[in-house]
């Protein structure tokens, strides 16, 4: 690789974004981020990673808490980890070529020029089927974590990105897992990253 490239996937849950990002990363030699920015974001700020994970990618909104600044609501746990995992990513797009999972990439490195954004989808029913047979539970089970797990996601995308939840907006490529299949995405990125450089 000649220049310095970030591949940002958004994705929706049970679209397999992390196993295209997982393979497209051993194919082409880039460091995956994803799950272990949390543990990042833990060592960064010396707060256990038990204590952020339950906020990781999910917004519950701002209650009224007993320890208020002066003038305003001091920041939720997900506000921090928000603002810590904002600081990893601009690191990270700084340091090297990586590919980073989900955390709002796209629109933290938003004005990146060196970033390729794509977002991996699939109709419900594929996603409801991959879910039940990864971790082996009853389709109902599945439907309602996949219900729960875009709710969640969604509500974290519009929040921090000031409203701006798009699947197609500030994105490079939309990948529709259901049609190409992991390998089928991962080739299709590879020939993006081939081509910007």
């Amino acid at each position: 690789m000649n220049e310095k490239l970030i591949i940002t996937i958004g994705r929706e849950f049970g679209a397999e974004g992390h196993e295209i990002g997982k393979k497209l990363g051993e194919r082409i030699g880039f460091e995956l981020y994803d799950k272990d920015m949390l543990a990042l974001a833990a060592q960064k700020s010396g707060i256990d990673i038990k204590v952020l994970a339950p906020s990781d990618e999910t917004y519950y909104g701002h209650a009224l808490s007993p320890y208020l600044t002066i003038g305003r609501l001091s920041p939720s746990m997900g506000d921090k980890l928000f603002k810590l995992q904002t600081d990893i990513i601009n690191d990270l797009a700084v340091k090297g070529s990586c590919i980073i999972v989900g955390r709002l990439a796209d629109y933290i490195l938003r004005d990146n020029p060196n970033c390729i954004k794509a977002f991996i989808y699939a109709p419900f029913e594929k996603r409801v089927e991959i879910i039940q047979n990864k971790h082996g539970i009853s389709e109902a089970e599945a439907k309602k974590l996949v219900k729960r797990m875009d709710n969640e996601r969604r509500n974290y995308y519009t929040y921090y990105s000031n409203g701006k939840w798009d699947r197609k907006e500030g994105k490079d490529i939309l990948l529709n897992r259901a049609a190409f299949g992991v390998d089928g995405c991962v080739d299709i990125l590879e020939a993006m990253v081939r081509a910007r450089n």
